[in-house]
């Protein structure tokens, strides 16, 4: 499950904003009333995570109007983005409610749904607040570790250096964090632990309710009903920013019903979405009572599992909803255009066999390994290996090809510097190994040698004063 946290205002920084958290907090009246803005700083730990350093990635941000990002967003929707990629394909979708429910190859996410998660979680930005419409910078990272678009957190477990492949590209690349995102959705969708809405089918987006909820965190504070949400709040949510007194699902299911708008147009179509009853439902033993999802919840503590102790909370389906369903898979035809659009067809190249780092006391200069992108889209690269005494400025990246009209080819620069504290004076040789990710699943690896001379090391005799 994703974990409380924080996310601050965007409208300062090249007018990008950010709507609040995503992942459960909400930002406090005295936070905006102070106009604080997000840090740039990388967090320094993430305790719902793994409790490592958080990674220190670098990324790309597409046009304003986030035309890639939808192509992506609509093609992760139908499994048609990475469908060959074990680590990023979705899972099959079930369909059905209880013990009848069954896999389906054929179903699909209502890409709207994700149009409107991503929009709630990041505003639809993958790289940090200070980095321009169609350049490159650090990536965006909540305070407590939810990376890019999709703020994908439980998933990167930020177990150590280097980061694996999958946290290598959730974090830097647009594409692989949506395909990250959606995977999310569908496992808390195909969660047994979670109540269903109505007959179970994925193509009505009213029946994602409790997997909304879910990817947000299966917590008190998004009950509709709970003690966290504002009694006089005005359904459905305006999607206007202001996310106070609003459970999660209410947040998303609202900005598809009042769509946010990029320089006054709506970035993508009105869904008349309906929302559950609550003066029906939100009764004594009803589904959304808070006092069944406690019980429920009580059941859980004293079986020490799951199970269905959640399927009071069951809730049918309005027969006047559906009409904004999922319009299912892309035709082959189309996939492969959006595939080609969004991936293009990276190409590694860097120049340099070998970089030659100083380190004295007080002093440490940095090189810069510059790798390049001769093909199209985006080349992922991560930092495979490295020797103990180097320090990197990043561990993943992304280096920017041709093939998009509002973005500039622009390599990537891995800055190094010697970290070489507990080193004693001498020559050192290394190897720093990058591997590229292609976007048929393949990987190519090189090799740079790193060359450390460390001068004038400090030393002293135990109880002798430095001199």
């Amino acid at each position: 499950m994703r974990q409380p946290g924080l996310r601050l205002l965007r409208a300062l920084f090249a007018a990008r904003w950010l709507a609040a958290p995503a992942i459960g907090a909400l930002l406090s009246l005295a936070a905006l009333l102070a106009g604080q803005t997000a840090a740039a700083a990388v967090p320094a730990a993430c305790p719902y995570s793994g409790g490592g350093p958080a990674y220190r990635f670098q990324s790309w941000e597409a046009d304003r109007e986030r035309t890639l990002y939808f192509d992506a967003l609509r093609l992760a929707a139908s499994n048609q983005l990475f469908a060959d990629d074990e680590e990023f394909a979705l899972p099959p979708l079930k369909v059905g409610i209880g013990s009848d429910r069954r896999e389906d190859p054929t179903a699909t996410i209502p890409p709207q749904l994700l149009y409107a998660i991503s929009w709630v979680e990041s505003q639809i930005n993958q790289a940090a607040p200070e980095v321009p419409y169609g350049e490159t910078g650090p990536a965006l990272v909540s305070p407590d570790c939810g990376y890019g678009i999709t703020q994908v957190t439980s998933s990167i477990l930020h177990e150590g250096s280097p980061p694996t492949r999958f946290e290598a590209l959730a974090g830097t690349h647009f594409a692989y964090n949506i395909a990250a995102g959606a995977q999310i959705l569908v496992e808390k969708w195909n969660d047994d632990f979670f109540p269903q809405v109505g007959g179970g089918e994925p193509s009505r987006i009213e029946s994602w309710y409790y997997a909304l909820w879910a990817y947000n965190g299966w917590a008190l504070q998004n009950h509709p009903a709970g003690p966290y949400v504002d009694p006089l709040r005005a359904l459905p949510y305006p999607c206007d920013g202001w996310t106070a007194g609003y459970a999660y699902q209410e947040r998303v299911l609202g900005c598809l019903v009042n769509p946010p708008r990029v320089d006054d147009a709506p970035l993508w179509d009105a869904a008349p979405v309906t929302l559950p009853d609550l003066g029906l439902l939100a009764g004594p033993g009803g589904p959304l009572d808070p006092e069944v999802y406690y019980a429920a919840w009580d059941e859980v503590r004293q079986a020490g599992g799951g199970g269905w102790a959640f399927h009071r909370m069951h809730m049918p389906l309005s027969q006047d909803v559906g009409a904004f369903a999922s319009a299912g898979a892309l035709d082959d035809f189309e996939a492969a255009s959006l595939r080609e659009r969004v991936l293009g067809a990276p190409r590694l190249r860097f120049d340099d066999a070998e970089l030659e780092l100083g380190s004295s006391v007080g002093s440490a200069p940095a090189a810069a390994l510059v790798i390049e992108n001769e093909g199209t889209g985006l080349l992922a690269w991560r930092v495979a290996r490295a020797p103990s005494w180097l320090d990197l400025e990043a561990q993943a990246g992304v280096a920017v090809g041709g093939g998009w009209t509002f973005a500039a080819a622009n390599p990537s620069r891995l800055v190094v510097r010697a970290a070489a504290g507990g080193v004693p004076e001498g020559e050192y040789v290394g190897e720093l190994r990058l591997e590229a990710s292609l976007p048929n699943g393949s990987t190519v690896s090189r090799a740079v040698t790193v060359v450390l001379n460390k001068l004038e090391a400090a030393s002293y005799r135990a109880g002798t004063p430095r001199s």
